[in-house]
């Protein structure tokens, strides 16, 4: 049969069992653990296998698959000593050697990695340790200084520079697992077996944890194989850290599946250096976030001062507009591919690598092979084409995870038809789904998603704040940014020092894309009948 377009021929013969066949390695599936696929494997490899640019100095900084799987064994015998199997790891940590060690070492030794932000606060680091019950903290300094010494499951911290903490949690020092011995053969864990617990942006309530398992990279191969189109001597760059969910997924796991070098930088984003980056590594592949190459156009970088040649430049969770796909396109190579995708459902609607593929700027492109994907009313029929819809993703028969300690909402999120994203899209006469808004109160800013209770809960925690309404506001740069609408206690009054201690306040205790840019404080928050507030009238 002709087809029109190589999208439209690999979306008509594409098996769901391609993933499995191309990495023939996995075994029969009844014992797969995703470190030794991602790494293991690699143990005897002098070939790159991580490099990290650090934007203070200007080094870069280059590893071996042997030297991080000798890393990573050491971490995982660790482990085995001082922890059961299942239990959740945590890793606040810079992007360094050592972090991509503990992400490895985790997974290879059948315990749970948990993901923490280095840029997190007390309240945001606190509530994901004492929620997931984590026993095991790897940290810095500055980490141990606003951890709760009072958690009653976290039984050792691990320090990388020092540090100490009160209260009957053990201390070691990095050096104690460097002395541990380099060899390990991983622990046999199951496909269905959780190797991550990655913490959704909180668009209901607080954040709850998404566990994913072993076999779940494994199935990002049509997004791997048709949309990033990663090749083993690609030189490759994903602009986030294993902290996060594409950094983790995409940026690590994947890399080490498909035997391509880990590749990103550590410190502040700064344009020149990035750019510089990817010339002077010779980069061909690569994640870079809209909001940093917004940020960069705004700043006026001239592109054809670099002797860059992307293939393939992947730029997921917000849309561009003509003007910076035209920027990214002239002086990089390639267009931004922007890509929709949430942790409880992987990447799903995607523009692609294909040669005759046509990027509509704005636009999330097309449903990715072996995904069903549909817009949903609020009765669940389907919308006609043209219409605003719930973006929903057909289940399979094997869900791709569920939530931490949370049995009702995982039935409600991981059974049934279809899982409803909250997000609101449209489609066009092509099939390009075109984003518009959240159907919920979350916020999307720089790429980030944050849910709005969480920055009200830590507002409600100053003693000047009797009420707090968070919402997102249109910005030229981020997208959104984060505003807060403050009722105060009767002894205090609006000034504007008392905006900055608010916001100071609130940027100390949760993450540094988190706090209100904006305070405005009101008399009264307008409410529902039932005490509900009207963010969307706030909103407007």
């Amino acid at each position: 049969m002709p087809f029109k377009d190589a999208y439209e021929a690999v979306a008509t013969l594409y098996d769901d069992e391609a993933g499995w066949e191309e990495h023939a390695h996995v075994g029969d599936r009844q014992s797969f653990n995703i470190g030794t696929e991602a790494l293991g494997r690699h143990s005897e490899s002098d070939e790159v296998g991580l490099r990290i640019r650090d934007f203070e100095s200007g080094e870069t900084e280059t590893y071996t698959f042997a030297e991080l799987d000798a890393a990573a064994n050491r971490v995982a015998n660790y482990l085995l000593e001082h922890t059961d199997s299942g239990a959740r790891i945590g890793a606040k940590l810079p992007t360094q050697f050592e972090l991509y060690a503990v992400v490895f070492g985790t997974i290879k030794a059948g315990r749970i990695y948990l993901p923490l932000a280095p840029v997190f606060g007390p309240d945001a680091l606190n509530y994901r340790l004492e929620d997931s019950r984590a026993s095991v903290l790897f940290t810095t300094e500055s980490g141990c200084e606003i951890v709760d010494s009072d958690l009653p499951a976290l039984d050792r911290i691990v320090t990388v520079d020092g540090g100490s903490v009160d209260g009957s949690v053990a201390v070691d020092s990095y050096d104690v697992v460097r002395n541990h011995d380099d060899d390990f053969d991983a622990v046999e864990t199951h496909p269905d077996d959780p190797f991550t617990l990655t913490y959704t942006s909180g668009t209901t309530g607080s954040p709850k944890g998404v566990l994913s398992p072993h076999r779940g990279p494994v199935e990002l191969y049509a997004y791997t194989e048709y949309v990033v189109n990663l090749r083993p001597d690609d030189v490759y760059l994903v602009a986030a850290s294993p902290s996060w969910s594409y950094g983790l997924n995409m940026g690590t796991i994947m890399s080490g599946i498909r035997g391509t070098a880990i590749g990103c930088y550590r410190g502040q984003f700064n344009p020149h250096t990035f750019f510089e980056t990817l010339e002077q590594w010779g980069v061909d592949n690569a994640m870079i976030p809209p909001t940093a190459l917004r940020q960069s156009r705004a700043a006026g970088i001239d592109l054809s001062e670099y002797d860059i040649d992307l293939r393939v430049l992947i730029s997921a969770g917000e849309a561009l507009d003509q003007d910076t796909v035209d920027w990214c396109e002239e002086g990089l190579g390639a267009p931004p591919q922007d890509s929709y995708g949430l942790t409880e459902g992987g990447m799903v609607v995607c523009n692609y690598a294909f040669d005759d593929w046509e990027v509509k700027p704005g636009s999330m492109g097309r449903v990715l092979p072996g995904a069903e994907v549909t817009l949903l009313d609020e009765d669940g029929n389907e919308v006609e084409q043209g219409e605003v819809g719930e973006i929903a993703i057909k289940r399979t028969e094997s869900p791709t995870g569920s939530y931490w300690g949370r049995p009702e909402k995982t039935l409600e999120t991981f059974t049934g038809q279809w899982l409803r994203t909250g997000d609101l899209a449209r489609r066009d006469e092509d099939d390009y789904f075109w984003y518009v808004s959240r159907a919920d109160n979350v916020i999307i800013s720089s790429g980030y998603r944050i849910g709005p209770e969480e920055v009200e809960e830590t507002l409600l925690n100053h003693p000047a704040v009797e009420e707090a309404a968070v919402v997102g506001k249109d910005d030229e740069t981020r997208g959104k940014l984060v505003a807060a609408y403050v009722t105060l206690v009767g002894e205090y009054e609006p000034s504007l020092e008392l905006e900055d201690e608010l916001s100071n306040f609130a940027r100390e205790e949760l993450s540094k894309h988190e706090y209100p840019r904006e305070i405005e404080f009101i008399g009264e928050l307008p409410k529902t009948a039932s005490g509900k507030i009207k963010r969307a009238e706030l909103s407007d």
